[in-house]
């Protein structure tokens, strides 16, 4: 039997062969590092989401007594209002608590001691606004130095580094320290404006 006669040497085949494969393998890299990036970007949306909700619902349990001190009347749907958002508030700070010690435990444990310490001056406001008469005129709304609201703010101020430290470069370069809510941190000196 005659042998074949390959028009093409193995070598160029060889070669033709890199130059088809390699485009084709750096064309499928890039497109996975794409979907992983596009795919860790989006998670970090939802956790920054996430937590900022956590942070708006701390807000809104340390606004909570000016809300009730606030109110203008005992009507039973106005206290009916204030009671159900009291429960709202409270159920959420439960959820969030819940999520973020599944994200991240050593940032849930500073998140409950930042729900004690704005608990444990809003535990009495709410008492003492529910305990007020309502506001009847406009001066009154005027609370002064009334409420928790230099306390709540320092506590929630000195959590959002901890939180900021969860994004970006941050998250590979720092733990979490140990904290202390009333040790002084530059920058948040100033985030505990009393309310008014």
């Amino acid at each position: 039997m005659p042998a074949i006669a390959l028009p093409v040497s193995a070598s160029a085949l060889v070669g033709i062969g890199k130059s088809i494969v390699v485009p084709v393998v750096v064309a499928v890299l890039t497109a996975i590092g794409t979907v992983l990036i596009t795919r860790a970007s989006d998670a970090a949306n939802r956790r920054r989401d996430r937590y900022a909700q956590a942070v708006e619902t701390l807000v809104a349990w340390a606004e909570f007594p000016y809300r009730v001190r606030r109110r203008t009347d005992d009507d039973s749907a106005t206290l009916a209002g204030l009671a159900t958002m009291g429960h709202d508030l409270q159920e959420r700070l439960a959820c969030h608590q819940v999520w973020i010690a599944t994200e991240h435990p050593a940032l849930a444990r500073i998140y409950a001691q930042t729900r004690e310490i704005v608990s444990a001056v809003v535990s009495p406001a709410v008492t003492e606004a529910w305990e007020s008469a309502p506001i009847s005129k406009p001066a009154d709304m005027n609370l002064g130095e009334w409420g928790p609201g230099t306390t709540s703010a320092i506590a929630i101020a000195r959590l959002q580094p901890h939180i900021e430290n969860r994004f970006g470069f941050r998250r590979l370069g720092r733990g979490l320290r140990a904290w202390n809510p009333w040790e002084s941190r530059s920058g948040s000196s100033s985030a505990g404006q009393a309310r008014t």
